[in-house]
């Protein structure tokens, strides 16, 4: 099973399940964001300026997109062992692993409500003895497939 969001990636191989938030490096996404911005840039401040902060806000969402591809987290689960495993990447090296718990419980799975400039998001949080903010899912949608996908894993 494989199933891709727009910010987020759930696989299965084998016995482990997935959850990424690595976002793709779509070139063809860049060229349109930024030849799009261009335009209106260049029409709302002008050549001169309009080509000045066209070239800054290129530059800046480029290395937005090339980081957030770059470094990324990954949500283990094992159905075999019952491990919750969250490791943080760069490219494909793992740089922390954090063993989140040895038996997984959906119940113990919850998403918090963020509010911030109109927009309603949801972050996903694992509690253990602490508090494990993993994942930010920007709809509702996104939020109940999760809710959903996770509430079928059985752990042996």
């Amino acid at each position: 099973m494989n199933h891709k969001g727009n910010y987020y990636k759930i696989s299965r191989n084998g016995n482990v399940h997935t959850l990424s938030d690595r976002l793709p490096f779509n070139w063809k996404e860049l060229f349109n964001w930024t030849a799009a911005s261009s335009v209106f840039l260049i029409w709302f401040l002008g050549i001169g300026l309009g080509i000045f902060v066209t070239a800054l806000t290129s530059i800046g969402f480029i290395s937005y997109r090339f980081t957030a591809w770059i470094y990324y987290s990954e949500l283990k689960i094992d159905e075999k062992t019952g491990e919750v495993t969250y490791l943080r990447k760069i490219l494909e090296h793992t740089q922390k692993t954090e063993l989140l718990t040895n038996k997984f419980d959906s119940k113990r799975l919850q998403f918090s409500e963020l509010t911030r400039s109109g927009k309603t998001k949801f972050l996903m949080n694992y509690r253990t003895h602490k508090n494990n903010e993993l994942l930010i899912l920007n709809s509702k949608k996104d939020k109940e497939f999760i809710e959903r996908y996770i509430a079928q894993i059985n752990v042996i």
